[in-house]
């Protein structure tokens, strides 16, 4: 049975209150139905922390709360990572307080870190939790999800999951449109906005990981060996260039989710990715044929397996900028 985000977090807040909670839970779902806003209310309702304005599962790392997820282009949980997190839940906390481990994108994990991780949850330590997020839980061994209590998500009304970040690209493709900008010009100006909000992205994420990593420093320094501190430093640099390419993934989806909603306004549907657009994808359908649709969503498709190469990233996005929006 599928719930909303609002009621499994109910439902897990009565558990808490009758002592019924477990060490494990798997929320699932699909892109939008509010699975890391899930995992941050847990985390603070079982340290009995505010829940006030959520600001996500990244600013909850710390001493309590070590967070896992992709890594790197391989976009693959490695068995280092786990190692790592294993090794955070057998540090001492404060009585009273609960260690969290939030595997993110949890279907990502390589078979050797599925089996070290599979041990973790069948020899959980005293005083801790694990929080695995995922879109594709078929993804996963039975053995890991016979271990988990599963919650599965409704997904999203209203079309596809946005953020400030996500807002202002679109509103630079709705200007970018509706001024009429042609060619070359038109399309390098939409690129810059596009690389200028990542850049900011960039350094939003970096601000953020020096914050966790100094909190670490200062709650560890004394009470583990010299080189983890080190290793965490290393781990937090790559996790930056992860979450960026994250970023930059899911912003190329808004691309793709732009003209397409302009392909479903020509074929009459209904359900659209960015229904607070549809004016501006149904005068675009209206410009564009199916077929120059077609293929602008293919010049955005190229761009991103590219980006999974060693191309050099301002090149690859000028070329495509200006097939795709010019």
């Amino acid at each position: 049975m599928s719930f909303s985000a609002d009621k499994a977090y109910e439902l897990i807040a009565l558990a808490r209150e009758h002592g019924r909670l477990a060490h494990a839970y798997l929320i699932a779902g699909p892109e939008g139905a509010g699975k890391r806003a899930l995992a941050e209310r847990i985390v603070r309702l079982v340290n009995d922390e505010s829940a006030g304005e959520l600001t996500g599962i990244d600013a909850l790392r710390g001493p309590l709360v070590h967070v896992v997820r992709p890594e790197s282009k391989s976009r693959r949980i490695a068995i280092d990572a786990i190692r790592e997190a294993e090794h955070t839940l057998h540090l001492s906390v404060g009585e009273g307080r609960t260690k969290f481990v939030i595997v993110d994108d949890c279907d990502r994990m390589g078979q050797e870190a599925e089996n070290a991780f599979l041990k973790t949850l069948e020899e959980p330590p005293k005083a801790s939790m694990l929080l695995l997020i995922t879109a594709q839980p078929e993804q996963l061994l039975d053995t890991i999800l016979s271990r988990c209590i599963r919650i599965y998500l409704k997904g999203p009304s209203g079309g596809m999951a946005r953020d400030a970040v996500a807002d202002q690209l679109l509103e630079a493709l709705r200007h970018h449109f509706q001024s009429g900008a042609r060619g070359i010009p038109g399309a390098m100006g939409l690129m810059g906005t596009f690389t200028e909000l990542l850049k900011e992205e960039k350094t939003a994420i970096g601000k953020r990981h020096e914050v966790a990593l100094k909190l670490e420093v200062e709650h560890y320094r004394k009470t583990t060996e010299g080189d983890w501190l080190k290793r965490r430093e290393d781990y937090y640099e790559v996790l930056t260039v992860s979450e960026y390419l994250q970023c930059r993934s899911r912003l190329l989806e808004f691309l793709v989710a732009w003209y397409g909603d302009a392909l479903r306004q020509q074929a009459g549907g209904r359900e659209l990715d960015l229904p607070d657009y549809a004016a501006a994808t149904a005068a675009l359908a209206g410009q564009l044929d199916g077929g120059e649709l077609d293929r602008r969503i293919e010049e955005i498709e190229k761009l991103r397996a590219h980006l999974n190469t060693n191309v050099n990233e301002t090149l690859a996005l000028e070329v495509a900028f200006v097939r795709a929006f010019g």
